[in-house]
């Protein structure tokens, strides 16, 4: 008898429990399972009858958890419930580190609701009538989930989506060549508005980065992307990247003074160079220009650059060879070796080059009115002639010279190129907050300011703070005041410009030598 009461309460209790909303039990209960419960009850009190009292028979053994909640509760962190979205396929060994460093600290306090589900070969102890629907059969039969579906079954290429195959073409678009010994780097410092540290050099595999705002090791350089800031042994951050070829004009080593970037640029405009012109520069001083020369007229063009010092001769066929190799490191591609650099006199070299005929000439001399009637010779007519000189004496001197050799040039154009740098950036305080906005007043009382309000609004603008870093914070759009207003320091007169075209004269008439 007891073993018939231990049955029927058993089977009382897993009358009366209902089904979990959700999770792996629904596999354990469903609607067809009371009433297969019932029948077994009545089966087994009709036994327990035809025994007549007579021994004790074996009661069912229950070993199903049907009494315990064996469902796992749903997980709240999104890095589970999107992994269990994604195919196994797709989810990288990182995403899996992370899975399985996760701490159960949930199971503790209820280690009955995250109690794994039994084994399929368990459930194969009970009667037919009691094992939920989907878990008849033997445990190879059973409808165990199936894994993700193969990469097939997307109908996509599997290039796109296998994680052994290399990235999408839309990350080698975001890629940068990382560092590499030979590169040549720009570190620079910036505090608050203003750079106060920045440095040229070459990244070699040993040695340090030195400043009075720390040191870095060039083997932490190495490996490192363009665009980094890397923190130093005082804790600075320091932006790292690669030089553009005006910066790298800049921080070159000189010999005579060097053609500033803005009166390149307005020269090479001048001129008009395109891919495949011929160019003479007479004076290559660090050779600044021939640089920007050698890439506008490209692979299928040339640049003879004529020096007749010796050491600035050597400065700028270094500086030339140093950014050739640092650009074809860098980029991998082969930097056009189209600068003949020629140590001679300009008339000794024109001799040389007399066959050549040029589509722009560019002078960059003490006294360019002596070269003109030597260079002038091979210039196509049309084409014009930039002249770089420092003093507007010079520029006269050079109009006089033309005027009085009575040379086939008309003078186009003398400019001076300035170049006017603006700050604009928010409006913070000292402690790196933002300024708050003030609303105008339109009483009499406050046209006037205090003392007090006058010097917090200067603060605004000319405080500095020695962080690194500061939060302007999420503030709304238009919410936050800036300051605009050109910089303390300006680069002030550099050259005049001068553009000299070549013409050919019209032929005198009868008339005219009459007259």
């Amino acid at each position: 008898m007891s073993a018939l009461c231990t049955g029927r309460r058993l089977c009382s209790a897993a009358l009366r429990y209902r089904s979990p909303p959700a999770g792996r039990a629904r596999h354990l209960l469903t609607r067809r399972i009371p009433g297969q419960l019932q029948q077994c009850i009545s089966g087994y009190s009709d036994g327990q009858e035809g025994h007549g009292g007579g021994g004790q028979p074996e009661a069912p053994q229950f070993t199903s958890p049907l009494g315990i909640r064996t469902w796992r509760r749903r997980s709240l962190s999104p890095l589970d419930r999107v992994s269990g979205i994604v195919p196994p396929e797709f989810i990288s060994q990182e995403i899996r580190d992370l899975q399985n460093s996760e701490p159960p600290s949930s199971s503790q306090d209820h280690p009955e609701q995250l109690r794994p589900p039994e084994p399929p070969s368990s459930s194969q102890n009970l009667p037919p009538q009691l094992r939920p629907p989907g878990l008849h059969g033997s445990p190879e039969q059973l409808p165990y989930p199936k894994s993700s579906p193969s990469l097939q079954e997307y109908n996509a290429p599997p290039d796109l989506y296998s994680p052994t195959k290399s990235p999408a073409p839309h990350d080698y678009a975001l890629q940068a060549t990382p560092f590499q010994p030979g590169d040549l780097l720009i570190a620079e410092y910036k505090r608050r508005y203003y750079s106060m540290f920045r440095k040229m050099f070459i990244l070699k595999d040993s040695g340090k980065l030195v400043s009075n705002w720390g040191a870095i090791n060039n083997k932490d350089l190495l490996g490192r992307l363009p665009g980094e800031k890397i923190r130093t042994s005082t804790g600075h951050q320091i932006l790292l990247r690669r030089p553009s070829l005006d910066e790298y004009v800049m921080y070159m080593k000189r010999g005579p003074t060097i053609s500033y970037p803005k009166d390149i640029s307005s020269m090479l405009t001048m001129m008009d160079v395109n891919p495949g012109d011929v160019i003479l520069e007479a004076g290559s001083g660090s050779g600044a220009l021939s640089l920007f020369l050698s890439r506008a007229v490209g692979p299928d063009g040339c640049v003879h650059s004529i020096e007749v010092r010796s050491d600035h001769h050597q400065i700028s066929k270094m500086n030339f060879l140093n950014w050739k190799k640092a650009w074809e490191l860098r980029s991998g591609r082969i930097w056009p070796d189209n600068v003949n650099f020629i140590h001679k006199d300009v008339q000794d070299a024109m001799s040389d080059l007399k066959s050549v005929g040029f589509d722009a000439v560019a002078l960059d001399m003490l006294h360019p009115q002596t070269a003109l009637p030597a260079v002038i010779e091979n210039l196509k007519y049309g084409a014009v002639c930039a002249v770089y000189i420092t003093n507007i004496t010079q520029v006269i001197d050079l109009l006089e010279g033309i005027r009085s050799c009575d040379l086939p040039l008309i003078c186009e154009k003398v400019m001076e190129v300035g170049v006017t740098d603006w700050l604009v950036a928010p409006s913070l305080r000292k402690d790196g907050t933002v300024s708050k906005r003030v609303e105008p007043r339109w009483n009499g009382s406050s046209e006037t300011q205090t003392q007090e309000q006058a010097d917090d609004n200067d603060d605004d603008d000319q405080s500095q703070t020695d962080d690194d870093d500061f939060v302007t914070g999420s503030q709304p759009f238009g919410q936050v005041p800036y300051i605009a207003r050109p910089m303390p320091w300006q680069i002030g007169h550099t050259a005049f410009l001068v553009q000299l075209r070549k013409i050919k004269a019209a032929e005198h008439t009868e008339a005219e030598d009459s007259s």
